[in-house]
């Protein structure tokens, strides 16, 4: 994530969050979900981070980079990868923690985020 894309003027909060395309919060399961572009590394580790500090009610300069838990490049690669083997097409998912929540990614651009029980913004 570049420099720009982190201050504190770039953060989301949860209601833009959820304003976008494809975002939004399922009761069920008390967890949230977002769509990346499939085709641009950059926007998996955007999504990623900014959809968590929307989540957890930081901005994006206030949680770890995202490096520090898992590699952005290989779990974009590993992705990608499954995206192109017809054989393993929507079966292959990436589950990791990051910032206290669960994320699971699938190779077809679903993610799902399960914010931690003391989340600011978590629903009960």
């Amino acid at each position: 994530m570049s420099e720009n894309e982190c201050n504190e003027d770039a953060s989301t909060d949860l209601k833009s969050f959820l304003r976008q395309d494809r975002a939004g919060y399922d009761p069920k399961t008390e967890s949230y979900y977002a769509q990346y572009d499939v085709k641009n590394s950059e926007t998996l580790v955007t999504t990623v981070v900014r959809s968590v500090a929307a989540i957890t009610g930081k901005t994006p300069v206030e949680l770890d980079p995202l490096y520090t838990t898992i590699d952005p490049d290989a779990l974009k690669q590993v992705l990608d990868n499954s995206r192109s083997d017809s054989t393993k097409q929507g079966s292959v998912s990436i589950t990791f923690d990051f910032a206290s929540c669960e994320i699971t990614i699938s190779c077809d651009g679903t993610m799902r985020i399960e914010p931690p029980d003391d989340a600011p913004l978590h629903r009960k």
